[in-house]
């Protein structure tokens, strides 16, 4: 008894410790975020003064402005997706429903960087209409720890399968999710305990509590998620959550 309490201990304590790290991780990547929102206003800013000030010349150089146009409004965009990821309690109000197809939209500027580092090409198969009872900011959690994890299970690139579709899970109206990897994939043993606190295969990078936080947000919105996976044969992560329904 005495040997259990003690690893329930060190359990509470290392979650705890944790949890202290993300949060300071989220102040920290905050901070960073409104710091860099600074000088792109100012490029933004300059850029349109330079503009009239070549007034009938600029149309020389107009491809080149309208790509650090496009480009200082990519980073805007990013900035603007981080905030809501570190803060989003200051970003989503009380909202407590989310539309899928849009937060997938939300999630990827985020790992854009990633998926182009390891060589990943994405498939969209996006036909859900309706929204869930997941609020945008948790669901955005979930699919970016399920969209990066898929990432790293392919170190020499692949695909990744993105798709949500209305359906219909016994009596109850929802939407399926699903993220799908050509990857690696995992071992029953593996599989059968990704699910769990602290648990990881990536030694001295993963923290172990990714998928535990997604199961967690995806129960307590009253979804079911389900992994399907083999060794070689990559991994698909399978969500539903319910309708929302005012």
């Amino acid at each position: 008894e005495l040997s259990e309490a003690n690893r329930r201990l060190e359990a509470a304590t290392k979650q705890l410790v944790m949890s202290e790290k993300l949060a300071a991780i989220g102040e920290i990547t905050a901070g960073v975020a409104h710091e860099i929102n600074n000088p792109i206003a100012v490029i933004q800013g300059n850029l349109e003064v330079l503009r009239n000030a070549l007034g009938e010349k600029a149309r020389e150089s107009e491809t080149e402005f309208r790509l650090i146009d496009e480009q200082t409004e990519r980073m805007r965009l990013i900035v603007s997706k981080l905030l809501q990821f570190a803060k989003p309690d200051e970003y989503s109000g009380s909202q407590e429903y989310s539309a899928p197809s849009e937060v997938f939209s939300d999630c990827l500027p985020l790992v854009r960087h990633l998926m182009k580092k390891n060589e990943i090409d994405v498939e969209r198969n996006q036909q859900s209409t309706g929204t869930v009872g997941m609020g945008r900011t948790e669901l955005q959690q979930v699919l970016v720890n399920l969209i990066v994890n898929a990432v790293h299970a392919m170190p020499e690139g692949g695909i990744l399968s993105l798709a949500c579709e209305n359906s219909i899970h016994g009596d109850a109206h929802g939407i399926a999710i699903t993220v799908r990897d050509t990857g690696t994939g995992m071992s029953p043993e593996v599989a059968s305990r990704i699910f769990d606190p602290f648990y990881t295969t990536k030694r001295g990078t993963g923290t172990g509590l990714g998928l535990s936080i997604t199961h967690m947000l995806v129960t307590n919105a009253g979804g079911s998620i389900a992994v399907e996976t083999a060794p070689g044969k990559g991994t698909a992560f399978r969500i539903w959550l319910p309708e929302y329904s005012a």
